[in-house]
């Protein structure tokens, strides 16, 4: 027994200095340096100021708040495109997935989440160029709109923002939701003919309710992937135009990497991260309230 529990230990341990080491002395460490005034280039000379980062972000500052509001602005609108063409793409796979060629398409439609963000925020920034983009070619040529910085407005960019968000995680969405409408069973469709309900009556009665689960747990993980946006962001606009597109990770960036206020930059990040537990247990409580739902149904 001793000799099986050492083995065990043995197993464990690197796991747990490995997280250690990547995680939790970060996030500590991090916790530590919001407590104190401190500059990225005189760390020698900080000193405690106590809560008073937290008060000046949450409080006085002008940015941090746009930021929040934002980040959720960007998520909320994200997510909602991505439920409904994720939908629309997951039913049209399921009518077609008898056909042999159904494994190629979808395999081709998946591919932008194969991209890094950053990778993807570089080729819509020359998509969007004014000048050389292939879009103000298409607007210009077809519908005679003279080209302008989709990027350099507020709205154009914010919508700019939301669209390279949403090309890029709608097949994510589409996997799940298609994932759901498998696990349906083929009698409650016949059931459904039968009664000679149409597709609408399909949808709303047969088909949501029983991917709902699937659709929570769809905006679980991409709400988690929404507060932490920056890649795009920092590849795009850079908080830009003013701060019509600063987000929260990208204002933590640039408050310890640009202005090298570590204490603010920490403290933001800590409050990042409290913003996505309180979010993500809110809808983890919700998925599990409608899976109990369901199998009480």
């Amino acid at each position: 027994m001793n000799k099986e529990k050492i083995e065990k230990l043995l197993f464990i341990v690197p796991t747990c200095l490995f997280l250690l080491t990547i995680s939790i002395f970060p996030f500590l460490y991090s916790v530590y340096l919001s407590l104190f005034q401190a500059k990225l280039t005189k760390m020698h000379k900080k000193f405690f100021i106590g809560w008073e980062n937290y008060q000046y972000i949450l409080f006085e500052d002008d940015i941090f708040p746009t930021a929040i509001k934002n980040t959720f602005m960007i998520a909320f609108s994200s997510i909602t495109i991505e439920i409904i063409l994720g939908f629309i793409m997951a039913k049209i796979f399921f009518e077609i997935r008898h056909l042999k060629i159904s494994n190629v398409l979808r395999t081709v439609t998946i591919m932008p989440i194969m991209l890094t963000p950053l990778c993807v925020g570089l080729v819509f920034l020359y998509i969007l160029n004014p000048t050389l983009g292939i879009f103000s070619y298409i607007l210009e040529t077809f519908f005679g709109i003279e080209p302008f910085a989709y990027l350099g407005k507020p709205i154009p960019a914010k919508i700019s923002i939301i669209a390279i968000n949403s090309w890029q995680w709608t097949p994510f969405m589409m996997i799940l939701l298609l994932a759901g409408l498998m696990t349906v069973p083929n009698e409650q469709y016949e059931a459904a003919k039968i009664d000679g309900a149409n597709w609408y009556h399909v949808m709303t009665k047969i088909e949501i309710p029983s991917i709902l689960s699937f659709v929570l747990l769809g905006v679980v993980l991409r709400l988690i992937e929404c507060i932490r946006l920056f890649d795009i962001i920092y590849v795009t606009t850079r908080g830009g135009p003013g701060i019509a597109t600063e987000v929260m990770a990208y204002f933590t960036y640039r408050t310890e990497f640009r202005s090298f206020q570590v204490g603010t930059g920490s403290a933001s990040a800590v409050i990042i991260l409290i913003i996505s537990l309180i979010v993500t247990t809110i809808a983890v409580m919700l998925l599990r309230k409608v899976e109990k739902n369901e199998d009480f149904s």
